[in-house]
């Protein structure tokens, strides 16, 4: 089975106007949420009870209020507030706001995928397309991701096991994810709410970066067939930033106090300094 849908999905307000803070107010009160730590240059931010986090500066009122709507907040909110995909990214548009990233999934069930194999492909150059970036990281838990582009540029994509992700061992779940940002973002934002062809959006911009004719393991992911619309999933994934705090820094910090030329503590860094630089 495939399927795409909405996965993360990020905008500002540049200007306070009634739209904007009637978006706001019906989307994302400030009455039932959660202080969180702010990013990118914003000095404050919260988090309500759909998951919507919303950010702001007061000493710089010119870089708006941030908006983010990111994976399984996204279907608290649809469910919540009785909307669908395309309604509440054009709720977004019709309140003026920029949209600054916006992701599409598509997720293979059932169906084997061999990640290795779509790596081995990119590093041999069998492909067409612009991206020139690869990159590939296996986890200790199953998990296996393929990265194509980069982080900085306006279009980045994931291949990854999405079972391993959340932890659901024995699964068949593989996801193919772009991220796109900037202007790409904002004319992804516009087809979608104009059409029901999500996947040939999807396609179109993959296929522009990266064509694997001779993979047939890339090829699932594009059958000649458009996936339909799905429904994003809400995972049940246990708290890893807490799980990363008690247990697996006090670990890796032991270990390498006991082993200072460790292979693994090289590699974790390794690993750590590619996805920041990504």
């Amino acid at each position: 089975m495939l399927t795409i849908t909405l996965d993360w999905l990020a905008f500002t307000f540049k200007e306070d106007t009634h739209e904007a803070g009637e978006w706001v107010r019906l989307y994302a009160s400030d009455k039932t949420n959660v202080s969180v730590t702010a990013r990118n240059g914003y000095r404050d931010a919260y988090q309500t009870k759909t998951g919507i986090v919303v950010q702001w500066n007061i000493d710089r009122e010119e870089m708006g209020y941030h908006v983010v709507i990111a994976g399984s907040a996204i279907r608290h909110v649809l469910e919540h507030y009785e909307l669908d995909q395309k309604a509440l990214v054009q709720t977004v548009i019709d309140a003026g706001g920029s949209i600054t990233r916006l992701d599409l999934a598509k997720d293979l069930q059932g169906v084997s995928v061999s990640l290795d194999s779509i790596y081995q492909a990119l590093e041999q150059r069998a492909y067409s397309g612009t991206a020139r970036k690869f990159a590939q990281i296996h986890s200790a838990d199953g998990g296996n991701t393929v990265y194509i582009g980069s982080r900085q540029s306006e279009k980045f994509v994931r291949i990854y096991n999405k079972a391993a992700q959340v932890n659901l061992p024995g699964e068949l779940w593989f996801r193919f994810e772009i991220e796109t940002k900037g202007m790409v973002a904002r004319s992804v934002a516009q087809a979608i709410v104009q059409s029901e062809a999500w996947s040939a959006t999807f396609d179109t911009i993959a296929k522009h970066m990266v064509d694997i004719q001779d993979s047939e393991h890339y090829r699932k992911f594009f059958p000649g067939t458009l996936a339909e619309i799905g429904i994003p999933k809400l995972e049940k994934q246990t708290d890893r930033e807490k799980w990363i705090q008690q247990q697996v820094i006090p670990a890796v910090v032991r270990h390498a106090t006991e082993n200072p030329q460790s292979a693994a503590v090289a590699l974790l860094m390794e690993m750590l300094s590619f996805v920041k630089k990504s």
